[in-house]
């Protein structure tokens, strides 16, 4: 007869982190044939409702992969964007400056 394990050995309190990764996976593999979900939440200590949020989640996100309008850049993109531009412009200006100088100079 086995004895009873403390309540504080079986729980922690401390819920598990799953990473993208980990949650995509798990995902994946329930949704390949033949496999049970109740069987693999089981192996990967997962609810299986936690499984079905993220399948719904997943499938949500999945229309947004097959878009072909281009994504809006973000703030700090276009802010990097621009500083580029300004940085081309100058360097425009320097180099014609530079041939200026070099065409009067070499007459």
């Amino acid at each position: 007869m086995r004895a009873k394990k403390a309540s504080s050995e079986v729980s922690s309190g401390k819920r598990k982190r799953w990473s993208p990764s980990e949650k995509l996976r798990i995902v994946l593999a329930g949704m390949e044939p033949g496999v049970e979900v109740s069987d693999l939440c089981r192996r990967e200590g997962l609810n299986p409702t936690m499984y079905y949020q993220w399948k719904r989640t997943l499938l949500g996100a999945a229309e947004r992969v097959f878009q072909t309008k281009p994504l809006q850049p973000s703030a700090r993109e276009e802010r990097l964007s621009q500083a580029l531009d300004r940085a081309k412009d100058v360097i425009v200006e320097i180099t014609s400056e530079n041939l200026e100088l070099k065409k009067r100079f070499s007459d």
